[in-house]
């Protein structure tokens, strides 16, 4: 059953912002409560997430990064609608809305249960910060004239230490992002595995790896420039030579509703690729 329902819309998108206002109007009308916001006014007022049923993100993908960031803590399953350029988190587009909302009201559909990476930041023996991602976290070059050098261990064994414009830790469902853009595998989105992949790595034969779900990665910053620590791509943490960043997968999950059968990410990715 539905009862609260939060609309998550793109105020830069003028077909989300039409369409968030008419989702609200028909979930209303069959005595559903709902309310509609940007990612920034949800933030700021959580009780307005904090015991929705669903949670309704209209966009792309990034859309669907800010829903998941509100509701992965509470536990509240997110529907992709697809109203963005890239789209691979949604199967669904706006025509088929309503009729997605009539399936889920009637108990249809199912969980997608997507794994989570949790990165502790560490300068000194001192944890400065911990952030969750759904896609990646990326240690990156902060001076285009510079590249950076990260030394990356596995489960505590010495991998190698990468001389690139960056290294990228990604799950599953960050397989298809920046992860598959700097040239790393397709991983399908139900394995709880991590991806390692170098970006535009010099002077290295350490290709793009497929890591064990419980690999533990520790990447320590060896250059004496800056760099940057990016979550989902956003924080862009400054970090210094000598912090190490840790990521291993988090007991956490991100819930998406599904309302197509599971063997249906292959045939769609295909054509999202074509499309791209």
């Amino acid at each position: 059953m539905l009862e609260r329902v939060a609309v998550l819309y793109n105020p830069l998108s003028d077909a989300s912002i039409q369409l968030s206002r008419e989702v609200v109007d028909w979930l209303t009308a069959r005595g559903i409560n709902a309310t509609r916001g940007v990612s920034q006014e949800f933030r700021d007022q959580p009780q307005l997430v904090a015991d929705c049923d669903l949670m309704i993100a209209l966009g792309g993908d990034g859309t669907v990064l800010r829903a998941a960031r509100l509701c992965f803590p509470h536990n509240i399953p997110v529907l992709p609608v697809a109203l963005g350029h890239l789209s691979f988190m949604a199967e669904i587009g706006p025509d088929e809305i309503y009729s997605g909302c009539e399936q889920i009201m009637n108990g249809g559909g199912w969980f997608d249960e997507r794994a989570l990476v949790r990165a502790q930041h560490w300068r000194n023996g001192q944890k400065l910060g911990q952030h969750t991602a759904l896609n990646e976290v990326v240690i990156s070059r902060s001076d285009l004239s510079r590249i950076v050098n990260v030394h990356v261990t596995i489960d505590d064994s010495p991998l190698t230490t990468y001389h690139a414009d960056g290294v990228i830790v990604a799950t599953a469902t960050g397989s298809t992002a920046y992860a598959l853009a700097a040239g790393g595998p397709i991983v399908d989105p139900r394995s709880q595995a991590l991806v390692l992949v170098p970006i535009a790595a010099h002077l290295t034969n350490i290709p793009s790896m497929v890591l064990h779900e419980d690999a533990v990665v520790t990447m320590q910053l060896r250059s004496r420039h800056h760099a940057l620590l990016a979550v989902d791509g956003r924080e862009n943490i400054d970090l210094v030579e000598g912090d190490e960043v840790v990521v291993r997968r988090s007991p956490q999950v991100c819930t998406f509703v599904r309302l197509r059968p599971s063997n249906q990410f292959y045939t769609q990715l295909v054509a999202r690729l074509r499309r791209s």
